[in-house]
């Protein structure tokens, strides 16, 4: 993810234990441990089924410059039927953290205000709902695993099923930041 805020490329590990920024004026490559705070109080059974799902690790800074870390987690779902069988993952929970501008630490935040996350196989990016109509504050919208969008403070997961006639297995496209002008 490119920081505009501090001209800085960032980075997360594979598992999401350690944080790297590339200056590329100054050439200078950095490392930091990812400090998660403040998990979220979820039931014993929760923190199990999210054990068994696959997380990949994002990272996005706001417009106002802040930065937040993502863990999006999904379950691989195997469907069977008389003549097929079909594998696919569903998004179960996305957690966020904020970054504490002093600490450098990231604290679990179910409340991004009128922030709305957008993830997929490019950068992530974010924006305010409130310059787009239709979008929900406090709101991930996802494309990859499923297409759909995810409330923050409810936690609930709203998929988007693909139009009638179309088939099953759609490969989503990337999602274009409503700021890209075609040159």
């Amino acid at each position: 993810m490119y920081s505009k805020r501090e001209k800085t490329f960032h980075f997360t590990s594979f598992k999401g234990l350690y944080m790297g920024s590339l200056d590329i004026c100054n050439k200078k490559l950095k490392f930091q441990d990812l400090r998660l705070r403040n998990q979220p109080k979820i039931s014993e059974a929760w923190w199990e089924m999210l054990d068994k799902c696959f997380m990949s690790n994002h990272l996005v800074e706001s417009p106002s410059g802040e930065l937040f870390f993502i863990k999006w987690y999904t379950l691989c779902i195997r469907r069977e039927d008389e003549e097929w069988i079909m594998m696919h993952s569903v998004t179960k929970r996305f957690m966020v953290f904020r970054q504490d501008e002093k600490s450098k630490d990231f604290y679990y935040t179910d409340d991004i205000r009128d922030l709305c996350i957008f993830l997929g196989q490019s950068e992530a990016f974010c924006l305010s709902a409130s310059m787009y109509p239709g979008l929900k504050p406090n709101s991930i919208y996802y494309i990859g695993s499923g297409l759909g969008s995810y409330n923050l403070a409810s936690g609930t997961v709203r998929s988007f099923d693909p139009p009638r006639g179309k088939p099953l297995l759609v490969h989503y496209p990337y999602w274009l930041h409503p700021t890209n002008s075609i040159a």
